[in-house]
């Protein structure tokens, strides 16, 4: 068995105690991962689009698995109650972020402030439930809903 299986199977075996060894890095090192990953990107934008393209392709099953998983709960999450209007306000909102992209020339995201599919709660695609955030915060806060009280 190699290093790598081994690791894979520890990972599979022990998932709260990888999601805790998760925990406490990203508390150690708030930035360091997303940091280390942008850094590298920022000094080769070129190379680092050629290495992502490749990954897609070589991996385009499980990209295109990925992005029919999200599709389909996205729409699971979005009510038939909703009204032309609240529909113009959602892709107001991505627009928003689009532009605020380009301006700054650093990533935006839409981020679902109660996540579509949470551990401990599940949220609905609305305009209430969405807002535009620095890609970098919505890569660090995750798939998290945290309550403040």
């Amino acid at each position: 068995m190699t290093n790598y299986e081994r690791v894979k199977a520890w990972r599979l075996a022990n998932p709260e105690k990888r999601v805790e060894q998760n925990k406490r890095y990203a508390e150690k090192y708030p930035k360091k991962l997303v940091a280390k990953t942008q850094r590298w990107r920022d000094k080769d934008p070129e190379h680092a689009a050629k290495v992502a393209k490749k990954s897609r392709v070589k991996h385009r099953d499980r990209v295109v698995a990925s992005k029919a998983a999200y599709r389909a709960g996205k729409t699971n999450r979005t009510p038939a109650w909703l009204t032309e209007f609240d529909k113009l306000k959602i892709r107001c909102i991505y627009s928003i972020a689009a532009m605020l992209t380009k301006e700054n020339k650093e990533s935006w995201h839409v981020d679902h402030i109660i996540p579509l599919h949470g551990n401990n709660v599940s949220g609905l695609h609305v305009p209430s439930n969405l807002w535009f955030v620095r890609g970098i915060e919505n890569v660090l806060k995750n798939n998290k809903f945290e309550v403040m009280l």
